[in-house]
């Protein structure tokens, strides 16, 4: 008789941890995947300015180098990067740091190439809906 009454008890309990634990749980879960495509985004507009500043020292040149490697930058992140979301620059300097015109530009001058993009977080927790996102990288005019 005190088995059972024991028993009888403790029927729900298992059934209330669950109601809370389990929005802790799904929460925890909604951020882990939230910052994994935030890195994931954060990591392709990184890799979009270096393959966009790669080709503006390698084999670029004249006035249509800009055009260039903004399209190689925005082509090099799979869609992440678009006109409305993000935006691409390019700017040079000599090697003393003056900027200067890229169609000018010669060996040993530097190239910069910058990408700016909006994060849109899919569950906003704690920081807001949107984390802005900057790459930028400096390359050397072969």
């Amino acid at each position: 008789m005190r088995r059972q009454k024991g028993r009888r008890r403790t029927a729900g309990q298992s059934l209330v941890e669950f109601a809370l634990v389990f929005p802790i749980f799904v929460l925890v879960l909604a951020a882990i995947i939230d910052f994994g495509l935030g890195m994931y985004s954060y990591m392709t507009v990184i890799n979009a300015v270096r393959e966009g500043g790669r080709l503006a020292v390698t084999n670029c040149t004249g006035a249509a180098c800009l055009g260039a490697v903004q399209s190689r930058t925005y082509a090099s992140s799979v869609g992440l990067l678009s006109g409305a979301t993000s935006t691409v620059t390019v700017a040079c300097a000599t090697s003393a740091g003056v900027s200067e015109a890229c169609t000018a530009s010669a060996a040993g001058d530097q190239v910069t190439v910058t990408a700016q993009y909006t994060y849109r977080m899919i569950w906003p927790l704690t920081f807001g809906t949107q984390i802005p996102m900057t790459s930028s990288v400096t390359f050397m005019m072969e």
